[in-house]
């Protein structure tokens, strides 16, 4: 029979290392775990052992780099947590949204267009018109200011200033149809 070498891996820095004891290890790993209150002094008293023993392990080991490296691990593994529930919630919102937005449209198709006040349709375009910008990334809303000499400050909002052309000649039409009729 034919016996296959075993691979020697490298431990990762929080694992135990190839040349430390198990007793040392023991006393890496309560440090490790500690997180940010974590010292060699309460690992010597939580072990029964003096510091002396514990601070030449901590060094003859390089514990504090070890631990810096499982500090970043597990900062990384919660970012990747944390990015992916964002990832999911933000499906969930999109899946949400368009459910509704196909609701609203078939509402819309069957609401007749002379039982609309002009109040509704300046409405639906406002909040179509933010909707989509939402979508897209921009923002929902342009602010400008003037600055007068008496030191006031006076804002003007113009919420036609982002339109297009065809969503303005379409505001037109649903203004002139809801008028002739």
């Amino acid at each position: 029979m034919d016996k296959k070498p075993i691979k020697k891996t490298t431990p990762t820095p929080w694992e135990r290392q190839q040349n430390e004891t198990p007793p040392a290890f023991e006393a890496f790993a309560l440090y490790r775990d500690m997180g940010e209150s974590r010292s060699y002094a309460k690992v010597a008293v939580k072990l029964g052992k003096s510091t002396t023993i514990i601070t030449r392990w901590g060094g003859t080991h390089n514990w504090v780099e070890r631990v810096a490296e499982w500090d970043n691990e597990q900062d990384k593994i919660v970012r990747e947590a944390l990015t992916k529930g964002v990832t999911a919630m933000r499906k969930k919102h999109a899946d949400l949204a368009n459910a509704i937005l196909i609701k609203a449209t078939i509402a819309l198709q069957q609401l007749p267009i002379a039982e609309m006040s002009p109040r509704d349709i300046s409405t639906m375009v406002d909040i179509a018109s933010k909707l989509e910008r939402i979508s897209r990334g921009e923002a929902t809303e342009r602010v400008q200011g003037n600055t007068e000499h008496s030191g006031k400050i006076t804002f003007a909002l113009d919420p036609y200033e982002e339109l297009t052309t065809e969503e303005l000649k379409q505001l037109a039409r649903l203004a002139d149809e809801n008028i002739s009729n």
